[in-house]
């Protein structure tokens, strides 16, 4: 199968129809509908259905099997450019992440900053996303490296390379009614009658420390990022509670207190996806991480690299 038709199928798909994908790729819409019938006759099963009376496409279980193994396959074909086009002419290409949105900022600070001063030819984009489009976007080959904050789902799929632990912490708005100045820590108790913001990623693990010690906490908002949890301090509405980085700062505005009676543990990781090759531009990335970066390896490094580089 030419990989024109892939990606000419992924074109018809993501524009929704046959006339947005003909402009979008520059062929013909016949030649396109051609494209698709001889997929459709080489799987040997219908892939697109057309609504009656609408312009709407609606994908099938074996297109939506085609689009996400066609996604890899393109995937795969421009790593191999990006890999030829790095020997040829330095380190160069582009590198995908996949993390939650409430990590960037910090991710650019500490990491991508410096790695893009060192690779000036490698361009990194960043995937924002739930976990679960995370999980995705890394098993379909959109993406390469995951750095998450909490664990993914089909994690047998996985290889974790770093860990590094975090504190789940309150943030109090220099302000607010709730705020005790003279203790840098806080325990749960404390927290009963204080109404909540909470981050989803943690959530379960406040929930359930809350329950062992027989209190019911006031959480007034569950959010999927942290800005949101935070939000609701700076309006001093709430008290926020997320991880954080060790000696992380959030701002002048906030002042921070370790919940010291929650025993769980809070981490990040960086993940791939378990025996796939990773990129030139992912290799130096990790090598960069490892030097820059005081997290855990856990994973041997030296022997993920030596085998892709093969």
């Amino acid at each position: 199968m030419e990989l024109d038709c892939y990606r000419n199928f992924l074109a018809v798909v993501e524009a929704g129809s046959f006339t947005g994908a003909a402009e979008c790729v520059h062929i013909a819409q016949p030649a396109l509908s051609k494209q698709l019938r001889h997929l459709e006759n080489y799987f040997g099963a219908k892939l697109i259905i057309s609504t009656r009376g609408s312009r709407q496409l609606l994908l099938t279980e074996a297109g939506r099997v085609l689009y996400q193994k066609a996604k890899y396959i393109c995937s795969l074909d421009d790593l191999a450019k990006t890999e030829i086009n790095s020997i040829m002419g330095g380190v160069r290409g582009t590198l995908r992440f996949s993390i939650t949105s409430s990590r960037s900022a910090l991710f650019i600070k500490s990491s991508l900053k410096n790695f893009c001063q060192l690779y000036p030819k490698i361009t990194c984009e960043l995937y924002e996303a739930s976990i679960e489009e995370q999980t995705q976007q890394l098993l379909n080959g959109i993406t390469e490296i995951g750095i998450l904050s909490t664990p993914l789902r089909h994690q047998d799929n996985f290889q974790v390379l770093f860990r590094r632990d975090e504190e789940l912490v309150t943030v109090f708005h220099k302000d607010s009614v709730w705020l005790d100045g003279t203790k840098d820590e806080i325990k749960l108790h404390e927290l009963e009658d204080i109404p909540i913001s909470i981050s989803a990623g943690c959530a379960s693990v406040f929930k359930n420390a809350c329950e062992e010690q027989g209190l019911v906490p006031n959480i007034i908002c569950i959010s999927t990022s942290r800005q949101s949890a935070l939000q609701w301090a700076a309006e001093k509405a709430a008290v926020a509670i997320f991880p954080v980085e060790p000696a992380e700062d959030l701002g002048d505005d906030y002042i921070i207190k370790r919940i010291s009676d929650i025993d769980a543990e809070v981490y990040k990781t960086v993940v791939k996806v378990k025996d796939r090759p990773l990129s030139v531009a992912a290799q130096h990335f990790l090598k960069f991480y490892a030097k820059t970066r005081n997290s855990q390896q856990v994973c041997d490094l030296e022997a993920i690299l030596k085998s892709d580089s093969l």
